[in-house]
């Protein structure tokens, strides 16, 4: 029963916020303007702070309950350690009745029908300055919690655990940083997580892919380490990984995702061959693994995706052939395969290739087409056939390989030299190698929520005017 009362709460939701849950795993990069702001330790948001509504709200206002007043303390704390609100989307957040707040939803509470709590938050595109408090783990009934496209930073406070009923957390396209934060992780109800283009960084933590979460989103973050090797323990439709700096192997755990429909690795470092469980999802209908370095060919399990509709496999170091099995599914219609090392082709991808099926094969080792790599660049690849059964994944960063092979060879100290020995100078200099600059990217599109705000709860159409 009470999973039953938890879904009707955010059903409850969905009749004021229609959401639509669209996770780009699009290539389209846009500018947008880095705007600094300040770094915060988790003792300077957690520590020493006192989170009792009696002890920080004026004892003369009144309340339709305590639970408003708690997301009074919550709401009004925030919005002192909000810097900048150039759009004055807080400008009405005065006064004790927080449900005509703008962008705040209340409904009746999931307990107690009787009362009224505040449900979601959603300040998306708000291009607020700030940081996240404490005392928002008051908002213990709080359902949905929107803050795409703002300049929030620091870390996520540790009291988030207290959010049980916490379904859908968008904090992307922000300023947060540090190690994944890892107060979600403890969230029983959390089901879409998304918090790309950030500057979160460090290993993924296993527990994430231990949770019944659909969505998880972590793209252009820095996120580095291997990918955990539980990755197929999770129930997730969409997980999207791309733009970081994740090594190794993919996981073959991940034919074990009975839901995957959406995953991306694009723009990693990861290595080996493409796994033959990579294919054995049957829901899959968009498979990203461009911008790494996979060798081989491709696995034999691709021809069995019968569901897939994008495939890009760009940019890699992949031999072999392109097979007429897995031009020929019949849901596919973009297959994306330059800058590769193929080198030959079925006719059937050829026939469909000139028919309906997007096929991009520049850059590749094709003998007779046009924009193909040259004799010697093809033959270096080509001439060292790569066994999968054996390559294993590369225990370290590619990145960090080649550089090791540009620096000069290691010389072990030599004894003092022979007084008759002239001393000889080295004139060689080790060459000093900048990390490239990330490529400067915008976000694809938030979890839209149509007509919220302001419609939960809020009387503006639009952020109050500042007077």
């Amino acid at each position: 029963m009470q999973t039953l009362a938890f879904f009707l709460y955010i059903g409850l939701l969905f009749i004021f916020s229609v959401s639509s849950f669209s996770i780009a795993v699009t290539k389209i990069q846009y500018p947008v303007s880095r705007r600094g702001l300040i770094a915060l330790r988790q003792s300077d948001t957690d520590q020493d702070q006192d989170l009792d509504p009696d002890k920080l709200v004026d004892p003369s206002l009144k309340f339709e309950n305590p639970r408003i007043k708690k997301a009074y303390c919550a709401l009004q704390e925030w919005k002192k350690a909000m810097i900048s609100d150039p759009l004055n989307m807080t400008g009405n957040w005065v006064g004790p009745n927080v449900c005509s707040y703008y962008g705040v939803g209340c409904v009746q509470a999931l307990d107690d029908e009787q009362i009224r709590t505040v449900a979601a938050v959603d300040l998306n595109f708000g291009d607020i300055s700030g940081q996240l408090v404490p005392h928002l783990g008051l908002l213990a009934d709080l359902g949905i919690l929107h803050l795409h496209s703002n300049r929030f930073c620091g870390i996520v406070p540790k009291t988030f655990s207290n959010l049980e009923l916490l379904f859908e957390l968008d904090l992307s396209n922000n300023r947060f940083s540090g190690l994944f934060p890892t107060p979600v992780l403890t969230l029983p109800s959390l089901r879409f997580l998304d918090i790309r283009f950030n500057e979160f960084e460090g290993p993924l933590p296993p527990a994430l892919f231990d949770k019944d979460v659909d969505a998880i989103v972590v793209n252009n973050n820095r996120f580095s380490s291997h990918i955990p090797k539980n990755m197929g323990n999770s129930p997730a439709s969409t997980v999207v990984l791309s733009n970081n700096k994740f090594s190794g192997c993919i996981p073959r755990s991940i034919g074990r995702m009975p839901n995957l429909e959406q995953v991306s690795f694009s723009n990693n470092r990861l290595t080996g061959c493409l796994p033959e469980e990579l294919g054995m999802p049957k829901f899959l209908n968009v498979l990203d693994v461009s911008k790494n370095y996979f060798l081989g060919p491709l696995p034999k399990s691709l021809e069995r995706m019968e569901m897939i509709e994008r495939l890009d496999v760009s940019s890699n170091h992949l031999t072999g052939k392109v097979h007429d099995s897995v031009c020929g599914l019949s849901a596919l219609w973009n297959f994306t395969i330059f800058d590769n090392y193929f080198n030959e082709i079925g006719g059937e991808c050829e026939k469909r290739s000139r028919d309906k099926l997007i096929m991009q094969d520049r850059d590749n080792c094709f003998s007779g087409k046009p924009n193909q790599r040259s004799q010697q660049d093809c033959s270096s690849v080509l001439t060292r056939p790569v066994d999968c059964k054996t390559i294993g994944c590369q225990p370290r960063d590619p990145v960090i390989l080649e550089l090791n092979k540009r620096k000069p060879p290691l010389i072990h100290s030599p004894s003092p030299p022979d007084p008759q020995t002239p001393k000889v100078t080295s004139t060689h200099k080790t060459p000093q190698l900048a990390s490239p600059t990330p490529p400067v990217v915008s976000p694809p599109p938030a979890r839209a929520i149509k007509n919220f705000p302001p419609k939960i709860g809020s009387q503006h159409s639009s952020p109050p005017r500042g007077h």
